[in-house]
């Protein structure tokens, strides 16, 4: 007899919908993998954006070579390309395509885009051109004529190009039809070569990768690489000239030695792409696109293929530009100190933050609390959504816990987590004793029981920190319930010294009691040790932190939008 089983599948919790950049690829397909279309799709979907996709060619072709390609079809490739604007360009206030990338162009392909430049200029989306010439194994991809049609018509108008150093140097040649290379002997050399390729070619931003051509750092010129090479001195340099504002960006990053390069330069133009496409500028799509294809070459555990390998495109990539850049810049936290007596006291009078502050510290729920003028409700309401975030709040600290630097952080982490485990057991049982109502049990039954959406965009906030942030980050999303609650109380309990006495909306004298211990919880010894504690371990991480302008900028920025987290708890607890 035949065994049946059957197992229900759970109703899926939606707390948030992605609203998804869209980023069209016209590229060759790698039927290894590890490049061209396939190598954009797994990398638009690792940086959370939607791929559209316009074949070029089909190709057979491995980790070691490119045995055969057939062109896609005139006709079909703008049938492609008709269909897919029709669809994520037309129509819209704020079109969903933001970008396109390209990478292996075939003459009928280029034939066809030049002809929706106008339009693609008009709906504002970039494209990031990948002058595809050579495949890592070494074949030969474009025709030196197709790379001229693609000059005349497509770089000109890119918003960037991202060649290697061997492309660019044959790009040059073409554009300026003169067919010797540029001989490159120092930083200044390769510096002027960026800057003639981008004044050649005329397009808005050059970006030269530094793979092909090794640096030696020590003696300022290009490595001679050989076998039994020392790498501890060699380095990569990526070049970006951006021409609107004439500035040159230089990054800077070890050289890897590996084999897990296929499929390297498609990658990183796929995932400025997306950055763009997701609103990053190139100060940080850059440095964070190179950073992912980094840890995609170095995360390969088992090298897959026979030539060279294709890289992880699996790898998480990194959001925030100062974990990928470590480089401090002078004066910025002089200029912090120079400014406030504590980095407590520059963040919370910070002009982006100062307004924001007095809102929550000084909100309307704490003086209704104060005058008896909150319907106990009200007051019940936050209770019960106090309670899922005290949970939320616990992990969000033992997330710090898992990437402090230290073991005495570390052992401070735990601490805390204690003393809310504590607070939340308390909060249980005051809900249950003094009104009746059980968490668990009556989750079902009463609907206030289910966080609000206050509540579930501040612990999804705070979560997303703890799961992607480092500790110097985490414990700022953390700081402004610790000590806005503190301000909260005080300017609380000057409220109540003001107070008349009546109950207000109030029906008992133990409702206005539970207002007043509220506000003495919030004022007590132990909690202004809390609240100078937390002082004096945000100044410490201040001090012992790295800091570039770039990083300090998103510590505010991460400050000021949990403050408004906080104010919108609040808001929502006296407009529910």
């Amino acid at each position: 007899m035949t065994t049946i089983k059957t197992f229900q599948i759970r109703k899926p919790i939606i707390e948030s919908k992605d609203v998804l950049p869209a980023v069209l690829t016209i590229a060759g397909s790698d039927s290894s993998g590890g490049a061209g279309i396939e190598a954009d799709l797994k990398t638009f979907s690792a940086h959370g954006v939607y791929g559209l996709t316009c074949i070029t060619a089909l190709t057979a072709q491995n980790t070691q070579k490119v045995q055969l390609f057939e062109a896609t079809p005139k006709e079909l490739v703008k049938s492609i390309l008709d269909l897919n604007f029709q669809d994520f360009l037309y129509g819209y206030d704020q079109p969903p395509l933001k970008a396109i990338k390209t990478g292996m162009l075939t003459p009928e392909s280029i034939g066809v885009l030049q002809d929706y430049l106008p339009e693609l200029e008009k709906y504002g989306v970039k494209i990031i051109l990948d002058p595809v010439m050579i495949s890592t194994s070494g074949s030969s991809l474009l025709t030196e004529a197709a790379m001229k049609l693609c000059i005349q018509t497509l770089i000109k108008n890119a918003f960037l190009i991202t060649p290697n150093f061997q492309e660019a140097q044959a790009i040059l040649s073409i554009a300026t039809d003169s067919h010797s290379n540029v001989p490159i002997a120092s930083t200044n050399d390769l510096i002027n070569f960026v800057k003639s390729l981008q004044k050649a070619l005329g397009c808005k931003n050059v970006l030269v990768k530094g793979g092909h051509i090794p640096w030696d750092k020590k003696n300022d010129a290009p490595y001679e690489m050989s076998a039994g090479n020392d790498y501890s001195n060699v380095v990569v340099l990526d070049v970006l000239y951006e021409a609107e504002i004439n500035e040159i960006t230089i990054y800077e990053s070890a050289y890897i030695n590996t084999q897990d390069s296929h499929g390297t330069g498609c990658t990183l133009a796929s995932s400025i792409a997306a950055n763009i496409a997701k609103g990053l500028d190139l100060s940080a799509a850059i440095p964070l696109s190179v950073d992912y294809i980094h840890r995609g070459m170095l995360s390969m555990g088992k090298k897959l293929g026979h030539g060279n390998g294709p890289l992880n495109h699996t790898t998480v990539p990194e959001t925030s530009v100062s974990k990928v850049i470590t480089l401090q810049e002078d004066g910025v936290k002089q200029a912090v100190i120079d400014s406030a007596p504590s980095f407590y006291e520059y963040l919370k009078n910070h002009p982006r933050i100062k307004d924001n502050w007095k809102l929550y510290s000084e909100h309307r729920f704490i003086k209704h609390l104060a005058n008896n003028t909150l319907p106990f409700d009200r007051f019940l309401y936050f209770l019960k959504q106090d309670y899922y975030y005290l949970i939320n709040y616990a992990q969000v600290h033992a997330l710090a816990a898992s990437v402090a630097p230290t073991y005495k952080q570390t052992h401070s982490e735990a601490l805390v987590i204690s003393n809310i485990v504590e607070e939340i057991e308390k909060h249980k049982q005051k809900l249950c004793d003094k009104y009746d109502i059980d968490y668990e049990k009556d989750r079902g039954l009463d609907i206030e029981l289910n966080p609000g959406p206050a509540c579930i965009n501040y612990c999804n906030y705070l979560l997303k920190m703890g799961r992607n942030e480092n500790y110097f980050a985490i414990k700022m999303a953390l700081a402004p319930c610790l000590h806005g609650y503190y301000e909260a109380g005080v300017y609380g309990s000057e409220c109540r010294s003001k107070w008349e006495g009546s109950l207000g909306k109030l029906e008992t004298k133990h409702e206005s009691d539970t207002y007043q211990s509220w506000l003495d919880d919030y004022t007590s010894d132990w909690f202004f040790k809390a609240h100078q504690d937390g002082q004096k371990a945000l100044e410490e991480l201040f001090e012992i932190t790295p800091l570039s302008q770039q990083r300090l900028d998103e510590l505010v920025d991460i400050f000021n939008e949990v403050t408004l987290l906080e104010v919108r708890f609040w808001d929502e607890v006296l407009d529910y």
